[in-house]
């Protein structure tokens, strides 16, 4: 039997004492341990979910300071000739316009998850470590898969400008241009100079065909011809190989445009990094600084010390700048352009609807590639502190105070737009810019590779390869260093 002991004889007075202290007691436990007393039978303490109670507190806190302040704005609502709540709805309103106003201001920031992120990140990282021996690795390995990505995207774009310019023309093949454009108008009436082929013949949708298409009937008449020349003349009569020619003229220039399209996010993305080298200043700042910690020291770990520093993107010195301009955004420019202009050219050369949609989904795959070998190849520390980087703010921290319901309502106004402001931000501005830059890659495919002929683009006159090279410099300035050709051109679209 457990001992009981009686209370002091004296007035009550340790009696009370000891009820507070088990009172005492009990909260301190509460608060602790997360405990609260039950409300059944018989009391107790009966578990709750961590921080229940403190959000409960700070819910109730809240509803406090929104009837404050509700209170408060009586006085203006009356003042106004409208209900609390649709007060409410007015600073609401002017609440919505004023942070989308504000998002406006717009951040800029490294890429994410992209060797060329990486490569201006980590070095940053270093400088504000001091060059710990520890990130010299990652600095290194940034640079190292930054070149290896260049060399890849640069390579594949090249062997397709040489598929393009040097060995189709070793199988004898024209540029597309514009030929079966006017396919369903040629198919009802041939008699028109539109609806003349590369060959000389009308293009009708019965003889329309894929190059190799074109190319295996042309060789199975022409060695028929030459297996029984007594019979040549009627051979070549009765073996029709068609003609060389585009399925839709509409469908290519909508897979181009949805090819653009895709182009569009990685020039947004070089946008970003101008704005980015040109806006933070150039200056030593550090790229990571020491954030929220542990208020006990003896709960530090070294699993929390990662979320503890906060990475952001600062200010770095001008030679710095000068190195992520000429290492990472000017090559970043090139091979945009690279990328652009033989797409384009790719997709321009193909005839068949079911080829063209396939390629213009295809050629994507090449923006990517920066992405591919971020996650596969970077370590995963530097990919932790890709995604861990804050972005640079373009505003003033001024622009950041708080305002009254007064200011916030007058503010709401002054934001409103005017006439001209309202009927430019009307324009879907990257539509039109989408639709530009389609019609400048279009138009220079026509001009470097096309004649226009009675109407109509047709295609220059083809000249054989002196050889099978193909560089970087044919693929960037194909214009200043062109692909070294015979005089005497193979085909010619008057001959």
């Amino acid at each position: 039997m457990a001992t009981r002991f009686p209370p002091s004889k004296s007035a009550g007075g340790e009696q009370v004492d000891s009820e507070q202290a088990r009172t005492t007691s009990r909260s301190s436990r509460e608060a602790s341990v997360g405990y609260a007393m039950g409300t059944g039978i018989g009391g107790g303490y009966i578990a709750v979910p961590a921080g229940q109670e403190r959000r409960a507190s700070e819910g109730s806190m809240a509803d406090k300071n929104g009837s404050r302040r509700d209170t408060l704005r009586l006085a203006p609502a009356e003042e106004l000739g409208v209900s609390l709540e649709e007060y409410r709805q007015l600073l609401a309103n002017a609440k919505l316009v004023g942070a989308m106003k504000f998002m406006q201001l717009g951040k800029v920031g490294i890429e994410p998850n992209s060797v060329y992120g990486a490569a201006i990140l980590m070095p940053q990282v270093a400088r504000t470590a001091h060059w710990h021996r520890f990130f010299l690795p990652h600095v290194v390995s940034s640079y190292f898969y930054l070149l290896v990505c260049m060399f890849v995207h640069a390579t594949m774009l090249v062997y397709v400008g040489k598929e393009l310019h040097v060995m189709n023309l070793f199988a004898g093949q024209m540029y597309l241009c514009d030929f079966g454009a006017d396919l369903p108008a040629c198919t009802l009436d041939d008699d028109s100079e539109r609806c003349v082929g590369p060959f000389g013949t009308p293009v009708t949708a019965p003889r329309l065909y894929s190059w190799s298409q074109w190319a295996s009937r042309s060789f199975v008449r022409d060695s028929l011809a030459a297996v029984l020349p007594d019979q040549a003349e009627k051979i070549r009569t009765i073996a029709d190989p068609g003609e060389y020619g585009v399925e839709s003229y509409y469908c290519r220039l909508l897979c181009c445009f949805v090819y653009v399209i895709s182009i569009t996010q990685e020039l947004d993305n070089i946008i970003n990094m101008i704005r980015l080298l040109y806006n933070i200043p150039s200056e030593e700042q550090p790229w990571f600084k020491l954030g929220a910690e542990e208020d006990d020291e003896t709960a530090e770990t070294m699993e929390k010390w990662l979320s503890q520093v906060e990475v952001k993107v600062a200010g770095m010195p001008r030679t710095w700048k000068l190195v992520n301009v000429f290492v990472v955004l000017l090559p970043k420019i090139m091979l945009w352009e690279m990328t652009a202009s033989t797409g384009i050219n790719f997709l321009m050369e193909t005839g068949g609807i079911d080829d063209i949609i396939v390629n213009s989904v295809a050629l994507g795959f090449l923006l990517t590639l920066d992405e591919i070998i971020t996650d596969a190849m970077l370590s995963a520390e530097v990919n932790h502190l890709l995604d861990e980087c804050q972005e640079y703010p373009l505003y003033q921290e001024g622009d950041l105070h708080t305002h009254s319901d007064q200011e916030t309502l007058s503010k709401s106004e002054e934001l409103a737009p005017g006439h001209l402001q309202l009927a430019w931000e009307m324009i879907p501005k990257v539509m039109v810019f989408c639709l530009g830059l389609l019609f400048w890659l279009v138009t220079r495919y026509y001009t470097l590779h096309c004649d226009f002929v009675d109407g109509r683009w047709v295609s220059k006159d083809m000249h054989l390869p002196n050889s099978l090279s193909f560089s970087l410099a044919n693929a960037l300035f194909g214009r200043f260093f062109p692909v070294d050709a015979a005089q005497t051109p193979y085909w010619s679209m008057n001959a």
